[in-house]
């Protein structure tokens, strides 16, 4: 049972409870017991181990988890407060001076969220490792946890990289891309969010930093969405170079027409293809330029300098 795990039982330990819960067991193993008797599942007595009313003890238990939470949330105060005054930072930022605090606080990001994870990536500013998946993020997505990614272009530049993105939007991820991402962020429903950037210097400066609810977090959240309207959608379809390398001869004189106002019938007429063939290429460029409508598709293929 999911709901037992979560107090961290033992395997073991599950099992006897589950098998208490329906009728006695003798001699059951003293350590598995003693894990039921600390959580006040069951108790002992001269007639052996006997099961406490369920709800009562888990009401009992999670009062308990309650309180502690409550107090953990307020030692962070406390301690936040000594930091800042020691430290001379602003309320609703903390700087990340290592890799290693930021890679901390990503991988924290896949049990915080609750309902919305907004991100932009521009690729790696981690010290040089192998591109992976975001530990946990197959978990929160099965959560309910939404997912919008924006990529930079560099995903449709590497073989692997492109694979992972597919993968993620397997799972659930929605995702796109955009030539020139300006940093890495990753906002957590409305309270977080993450920030980090690297110089492309010959000594590279890298900057981190948490910002909490603000006016920053607000103008990040508005440079989001406004980069992802703008986006093009990335799909289970989508190739390398896709949309960095710009459309070929025949999309570009195709798109002219278009345009230029032409039906089907007549530019199939000027290229000498047949009015189907036509649909299918129109088709193809709205799939590339994640376009619903032809008007979108008009739109996108101008933003992208492709007319």
């Amino acid at each position: 049972m999911e709901a037992l795990r979560a107090l961290d039982l033992s395997p073991e330990a599950e099992k006897l409870y589950l098998e208490l819960l329906q009728h006695p067991v003798e001699h059951p193993q003293p350590q598995y017991v003693d894990e039921l008797v600390a959580l006040g599942l069951v108790e002992l007595s001269n007639d052996g181990v006997v099961v406490r009313p369920p709800r009562l003890a888990l009401d009992a238990l999670a009062e308990q988890h309650a309180r502690r939470a409550a107090l953990v949330r307020e030692s962070g105060e406390v301690l936040t407060e000594l930091w800042r005054a020691a430290s001379g930072k602003h309320d609703h930022l903390e700087l990340l001076p290592t890799y290693d605090a930021v890679q901390s606080v990503i991988d924290s990001v896949q049990t915080d969220a609750q309902h919305h994870v907004r991100a932009m990536t521009m690729g790696t500013i981690m010290a040089p490792r192998e591109i992976q998946i975001v530990t946990g993020l197959f978990d929160a997505l099965k959560r309910g946890v939404r997912y919008d990614v924006i990529y930079g272009a560099h995903v449709l530049q590497d073989a692997a990289a492109l694979h992972m993105a597919q993968q993620c939007i397997d799972a659930g991820e929605q995702a796109r891309v955009f030539p020139r991402v300006p940093l890495n962020l990753t906002l957590v429903d409305h309270r977080w969010a993450l920030v980090a950037a690297r110089s492309a210097e010959a000594r590279p400066e890298f900057v981190a930093m948490v910002v909490h609810e603000s006016a920053l977090l607000e103008g990040l959240e508005g440079i989001f969405d406004a980069l992802w309207r703008i986006a093009v959608p990335i799909t289970n379809t989508t190739e390398l170079n896709d949309v960095e390398a710009g459309p070929s001869l025949e999309s570009k004189r195709l798109l002219t027409y278009l345009s230029a106002g032409l039906t089907d019938e007549s530019i199939a007429r000027e290229v000498g293809v047949s009015e189907r063939t036509i649909a299918r290429r129109i088709g193809r460029l709205q799939e590339a330029l994640g376009a619903q409508t032809r008007f979108q598709l008009g739109v996108q293929a101008s933003r992208q300098g492709w007319l």
